[in-house]
């Protein structure tokens, strides 16, 4: 399933990244869900090997989030990964749902909008 313990994360970014892109909402929330019960250290997350530009922009993006969400310090190389060149939709609807979109570019997580990666303001919360 996810690789993930506490203390010195060894979290599987690439999986959370890989189901975010292909819309797959259930299992990323489950991946946060994972990651916050076994008291994931953001801080320590290592970067993903192998990303392109826009996963790259994703997974930086979604780990200083859950790290802001978590009172902690995101991973050193979070800060020097640049915005996607395209906005990143997260959600889908947002691509035709203007209001959404909106709603996404205007008070969506400044982690990802500031990567040009469009996500609601609750993206990704427990519900």
């Amino acid at each position: 399933m996810h690789s993930m313990t506490s203390g010195n994360a060894t979290v599987e970014l690439l999986d959370l990244v890989r189901a975010l892109l292909q819309g797959d909402a259930l299992t990323a929330r489950q991946w946060v869900a994972d990651a916050y019960r076994a008291g994931v250290d953001w801080s320590g997350v290592p970067r993903p090997v192998g990303l392109m530009e826009a996963e790259m922009a994703v997974a930086a993006g979604i780990v200083e989030l859950l790290a802001q969400r978590a009172n902690q310090p995101a991973p050193a190389w979070a800060a020097n990964v640049p915005p996607a060149l395209e906005p990143v939709f997260l959600v889908r609807a947002a691509m035709t749902l203007p209001r959404l979109r909106r709603l996404c570019e205007e008070e969506g997580p400044e982690p990802l909008r500031k990567r040009k990666i469009l996500a609601p303001p609750d993206f990704l919360t427990a519900a």
